[in-house]
């Protein structure tokens, strides 16, 4: 779990790496973004979790980092609120698989503070 969390870590590092200016020039607004990517994002969360049942979706956010899509949200599941971020409509990166800690971090830096905990 530390070896993917760094890679998550990294991935989004290297989507912020970008000139500020040149960001803001290239990067779409986050109502911009394909209105299916909220599903996407659940569709890979549920699959990363081996495809529970009674799964709850709640509190979807768009963003995007250097032209790449990244969807914020929680999901509830046998009584528990987590917390998930998906990039790209491909990685995901699901609370209860992270280190104590880095998904604070990482809803901080990626999602804004209304997706803290």
């Amino acid at each position: 779990m530390v070896v993917r969390s760094a890679v998550f870590l990294l991935l989004l590092a290297g989507c912020q790496q970008a000139d500020v200016a040149a960001d803001q020039a290239t990067s779409p607004p986050a109502a911009e973004l394909p209105k299916g990517d909220v599903s996407v994002a659940e569709g890979v969360v549920r699959q990363r979790l081996g495809n529970p049942q009674g799964l709850r979706f709640a509190d979807a956010q768009r963003s995007a980092s250097g032209g790449v899509p990244i969807i914020c949200g929680a999901f509830e599941q046998g009584g528990q609120r987590h917390r998930y971020i998906v990039v790209g409509g491909e990685e995901a990166f699901i609370e209860p698989q992270m280190e104590a800690g880095e998904m604070d971090r990482a809803f901080g830096e990626f999602c804004g503070e209304a997706g803290r905990a």
